[in-house]
Parts: C-alpha cells; structure tokens; sequence
C-alpha cells in the first residue's frame, strides 16, 4: 500500500510503522480475516466471487483458535473482510475478540449492513472502517448489482461516523468506472472524510484482467490521484507499488525513492497474509496460490513450505529481477502474474514503468 500523501507532502500516518519499519519480522504484521463468502450485494469486481447463493461459514470457534493465535504471532493489523463480513451474524462477536488481543481492525465492507445499531455496536471495536464506492449512483449500483445500493452505502457512512468510527472510502479502479475519480474525491468531501483507499485491479475473482484500464490510462488515472492530494488528507493505492516510483519520477525527490526503498514494495506471504473463508491461507487475497491452512496458522512461517520460502527470497526468481527499481516494488503484485500468464514469477502486467519513463525520462532512465 502506498502512502500517497505521506510520499508527496511528508506527512506522519497511521500506518508509518509497518510501511517504514524497514524490519524483516518472523510473523506478517497485518492478517487479513475473510470471516464469511456471503454477501447481500453481487459486485462485478469481487474479488472472492462471493454473493449470488448461501455459503457455510467456518466456525466461530476455528476463527477464535485463529485469532488468539494470530495475537500470539505478534499480528498487529486484522483486516476484517468477506463476503460481506457483517451478513455474518457473530461478527461483532469476533471482531471483539481481536480488539480484547490488542489488534488494530480495519473493517472492509460495502457500507449496507451498518445500521444505527450496528454502528454503535462496532464503535470502539474497530479503528477504521473502508466502505467501498464505485462511483456515481447509477455506476455503483450496475457495479454493485442491486438498485439502492449507493444510497444505503451512504447512509452506512453516515451512521458509522455519527457513532464516532473512523471512515474512509474504497474505490476499485476499473476501464468502467476510471473517468469518476473526481466524484470520490467530491463525496470524500461532503462527508468530510480524509481517507481515501485507491484499490488497482486484481485479476481475481469476477474482476478479471477484461475490467482493467490499461497502463497509459493508468499512468493518467494515477497522476490525477495525485494531483487531488492535499497535505491534511490521507490518500493512498494499493497494490501496485509503481504507484510511489510514479510519485519519485513527479517529484525528483531522493526522500521520496529513500522511503520506497525502506518499505521494499510488494510483501505479499511475509509482511501481510490472507485467510480465505474455507480456511486456506495465501499470500494476499488475490495471490491464489495457498501458502497453508488456518488451523496451521504459526507453521507456516515457522516451518516455511518452498512457496513461502521462495517468497522471502522471490527478487532472484523474478523474470523482471535485472530491472534497477525492484528494491522499491519487490516484482510488484504477484496475483496479476499468476492470472494473467499461469507463472507466479512472471511480470506484472500492470507494471507502467516504461509509460512513467516515457513521460519523466530525466528521472527514470532506461524505462522508455
């Protein structure tokens, strides 16, 4: 995840800790938790396919053997995604437990589900809750397959910040819904929302590579981020690490390329891993390429397997490994590669390095 603001004003965040430690830990320090595959919404882009029928959830009691492991780990962040994870009707309930281990809990959700009561159940829970919106009323509601959904979204928003929890936005960038930036930076506004998550296509689930932008709408979609980016915001992308090379190549600041290094790009499997809702355990949520099982949680960095071990020390495997700024991507999402070419080594697709050098060629040379 890239620090937009912290890159282009030097601003302290939340997150400073983990993405700045420049700190090789034993166990990842952020988990996330898909507590269920159900959901009341069926979006285009879902990364876990999930809605559309009734699914059997793993127990709670598999998810508390999970948690008070996690804790034991040192896990420090517990994403709490789905599905929907508040369609799960213990959800409340495990998401306390994480809090009472002492875990940041950042909730992912579609915003539909949080009513007043719900609010006020989660407040004090949570540290931050990412409600997604795909854009306009109409855009978010195709997206989102059911009409209504953007305005209950809002009203989600507005309930969970009457009862005092942390919002912010979540937007997927897609061919489709690339030309709204602008509005999410708008609604961001009207509610006085600092956050806003910027999400790059995935190659996974029902959002597949046929929904993506291509790299030199990439390139133009990214800057206008930037360029929306004021100093007492907190704007960042995920996953795609080019994103901070773009901001170098804007800037010319060495500060800039220095904290990049510092962070090491992408860390899927070592400083952040996903458990799916049946329980198997991957490197992120869209890197399908299982690492282990939840009920083996500690064992799979304590005795690593050849995948994860390979992913501590993937730079020599890459096929882009001559590249001069893979200490500041690290091969950038491995999830792509694997969708896209069938070889988890491969290049990332979404990769636009040459298009950042065609147009700053003083500050990346050798991209063009």
């Amino acid at each position: 995840m890239i620090s937009v603001t912290k890159l282009l004003h030097n601003t302290a965040h939340s997150g400073d800790r983990i993405r700045y430690s420049g700190r090789d830990d034993r166990f990842p320090a952020v988990l996330v938790m898909n507590i269920t595959r159900n959901c009341n919404l069926r979006c285009a882009h879902c990364y876990s396919s999930s809605g559309g029928g009734r699914f059997t959830d793993m127990s709670f009691e598999v998810w508390k053997k999970a948690i008070e492991t996690a804790a034991d780990m040192g896990v420090s962040n517990v994403l709490v995604s789905g599905g929907e994870p508040l369609v799960r009707k213990d959800a409340v309930e495990l998401i306390r437990l994480m809090n009472d281990a002492g875990m940041k809990i950042g909730l992912s959700t579609n915003g539909t589900a949080i009513t007043e009561q719900m609010a006020r159940r989660l407040a004090g829970l949570v540290d931050y809750a990412g409600i997604s919106i795909d854009g306009p009323r109409t855009v978010h509601d195709e997206f989102r397959g059911v009409d209504g959904a953007y305005e209950a979204s809002l009203k989600g928003i507005a309930n969970a910040m009457e009862a005092g929890i942390k919002v912010g936005l979540r937007f997927s960038i897609t061919r489709l819904n690339a030309p709204y930036i602008g509005n999410i930076f708008e609604l961001a506004m009207s509610f006085g929302i600092g956050r806003i998550c910027f999400y790059h296509l995935a190659y996974a689930g029902r959002g597949g590579a046929e929904m993506d932008i291509d790299n030199r709408t990439r390139l133009e979609v990214t800057e206008k981020i930037f360029r929306l980016t004021e100093e007492d915001s907190d704007i960042l992308t995920a996953d795609n690490a080019v994103d901070g090379l773009h901001i170098y190549a804007m800037t010319g600041e060495k500060r800039v390329l220095d904290l990049l290094r510092k962070n090491g790009g992408n860390r899927s499997g070592e400083r952040i891993a996903d458990i799916s809702p049946d329980g198997t355990v991957y490197p992120d949520q869209f890197t399908h390429a299982p690492i282990g099982r939840i009920e083996e949680l500690r064992r799979i960095w304590e005795e690593p397997d050849a995948l994860v071990s390979k992913l501590r020390d993937r730079k020599k495997l890459l096929e882009c490994r001559d590249c001069r700024y893979l200490d500041a991507c690290n091969g950038n999402l491995r999830g792509r590669a694997l969708a896209l070419t069938g070889n988890l080594w491969g290049k990332d697709p979404s990769c636009y390095l040459r298009e950042i050098g065609e147009k700053y060629p003083d500050m990346l040379p050798g991209m063009q």
